[in-house]
């Protein structure tokens, strides 16, 4: 899912020019206002927080919204938003949320508790069909509403306009740090519940900046809420560039037309890293990338061993220290730095006589009898390059696959399918930035079977053990017993049950312009960046 870029500073007048001559107009230049200027590689599928569940719909509705706390993208605490304190009872059942007062929308209406309720029931409709409404169903009350049973939620009560009231029939560790999320903001009703649906290209919420205007496959622009709760950002402006081409992304920064960039020259492009060196900043964060199986159908379907003799054909040493230096070759799932994390799981290293004798007991000696397979990946290079290299290292065993390069929108319908049907994509290029900085927050959304399809769960993949292993561990207080649940889960689903090929733990590198200042490189990727911190400083160095 990250790309890099190269290329040559003389190229912008053919390159980007035209580009903005074709009947779309040219995005709003930086003057003396206080302008931020970064890219996205395509547009959001979404800007509406019920239905996000990608990092390009995050980065623009985590500035847009807030939800009732936030997690802080530097240190990783969980602090006061929409709420401005909260308890919870000492059996871990029950939180009281008490609201800021004068919090406005950006329409200038104040928020009160009713919004949260509105926000959260909208969530868990089903015909809201939100592929994160597993965030709330521990609130007690939330499935059975889902469900039509109940035109309420039974756990959740408001004693009054500045009070919210939520109730869990059981302890769940992670439910705060759930509610962080973009899915969790809290909306204003009367623009939300608009039946032409005007929201989805015009959002509102009560974050730092508010929606401008959005002009598909171009630019997104935000401006500073004057009334924003938290004060005015320093920025007046935040203008969001689509550009999928990396050497046309990297012409733009060079050029002064982007103040970041999230990709940067490729190591051995020495002359273009002597440019941007001293601009250059590498930091980890956490996440993991694969390949994923589609376990619904044939024929990953039931054939562990496939699995397995996939993973030891692929070189992952050979793709993050050759190919694309930087990143960590993979062992498991769970990133490092994230309580569970075991750095002594085997994991698959190459071992083409493995995967021969895997391949054999899976039934498909040398690869003989396999059926056509496609590996989906969405546009781009790095994309490309990665899933090339894949297809050449199964060709070594007798596996032949294609590639299928296809735009973001649909490549995340063809991964992800419906909640009946599973998607089309039967192996595809995929990576999990987690939310918050909890083992749950990949496993769960990503392996339990809750979560088949759409919510996360792309390879519907199912495995009693491993659902119950993380069952446990939701309901589990204590620190050290939860990371060696989650251990087990991810020992079982790596070495006996693998859902994926695994590939790297992420590691990002961004470009900053000297003159941005407040910048904070979070372990929750690039996209995480909270704008209202930044400031520009012309002259600076």
């Amino acid at each position: 899912m990250q790309r890099r870029t190269l290329s040559v500073l003389a190229l912008l007048a053919t390159a980007i020019l035209p580009a903005l001559a074709c009947g779309r107009s040219r995005p709003p230049a930086a003057d003396a206002e206080q302008v931020f200027r970064f890219r996205l590689h395509e547009d959001p599928p979404t800007l509406d927080p019920a239905l996000a569940n990608d990092q390009f719909s995050e980065a623009v509705i985590l500035n847009v919204n807030r939800g009732l706390v936030e997690l802080d993208p530097e240190t990783l605490e969980i602090g006061p938003a929409v709420a401005l304190s909260w308890t919870i009872s000492p059996d871990g059942r029950t939180y009281t949320f008490h609201l800021r007062d004068g919090v406005r929308f950006h329409n200038g209406r104040t928020l009160t508790a009713g919004d949260v309720e509105y926000s959260f029931m909208r969530l868990l409709r089903k015909e809201t069909n939100s592929p994160r409404r597993f965030l709330l169903e521990p609130i007690e009350g939330a499935k059975e509403f889902t469900e039509g049973k109940s035109a309420s939620i039974s756990g959740l009560a408001l004693p009054d306009e500045r009070t919210v009231v939520l109730r869990l029939p059981k302890p769940f560790a992670p439910f705060l740090s759930q509610l962080t999320m973009a899915n969790a903001a809290i909306l204003p009703r009367e623009v939300y519940d608009d039946p032409q649906k005007a929201y989805l290209r015009a959002p509102a919420g009560c974050g730092p900046f508010r929606f401008s205007r959005w002009e598909q496959a171009n630019f997104i622009e935000l401006l500073a809420f004057d009334r924003y709760y938290g004060g005015r950002p320093a920025l007046d402006r935040v203008v969001i560039r689509m550009i999928e081409n990396q050497t046309s992304a990297l012409q733009e920064y060079l050029a002064g037309g982007l103040d970041s960039l999230d990709e940067v020259p490729a190591e051995n492009d020495t002359a273009m890293l002597a440019k941007v060196g001293t601009e250059m900043h590498r930091y980890p964060f956490i996440g993991t990338g694969y390949i994923g199986f589609n376990m619904a159908l044939p024929p990953f379907k039931g054939n562990a061993a496939l699995r397995q003799a996939f993973n030891y054909a692929v070189d992952k040493q050979y793709l993050w220290t050759v190919l694309f230096p930087g990143s960590l070759p993979a062992n498991g799932i769970i990133p490092p730095g994230i309580p569970g994390h075991d750095p002594d799981l085997p994991g698959y290293p190459r071992d083409e006589a493995k995967a021969l004798s895997l391949l054999a007991r899976a039934g498909y000696p040398a690869g003989k009898g396999l059926p056509p397979i496609a590996l989906w990946v969405n546009t781009g290079e790095d994309n490309r390059k990665i899933a090339e290299q894949v297809q050449s290292d199964l060709v070594k065993i007798g596996v032949t696959i294609t590639i299928r390069e296809v735009d973001w929108a649909a490549y995340i319908g063809g991964v992800s399918g419906t909640p009946d049907k599973p998607g089309q994509a039967q192996m595809f290029r995929f990576g999990w930035y987690l939310d918050y900085p909890d083992a749950d927050a990949i496993l769960r959304p990503l392996l339990h079977s809750a979560n088949w399809g759409p919510a996360g769960n792309f390879g519907r993949y199912r495995n009693a053990q491993v659902d119950a292993l993380i069952d446990r561990a939701l309901d589990t207080a204590d620190p050290k017993e939860r990371a060696g649940l989650y251990r087990e889960a991810e020992r079982i689903a790596v070495m006996e049950d693998p859902p994926w090929i695994f590939l790297n733990y992420y590691q990002s590198a961004t470009l900053y312009k000297p003159y941005v200042k407040g910048v904070v490189l979070s372990p929750l990727g690039e996209f995480r960046l909270p704008l209202e911190r930044l400031r520009i400083e012309r002259g600076a160095t």
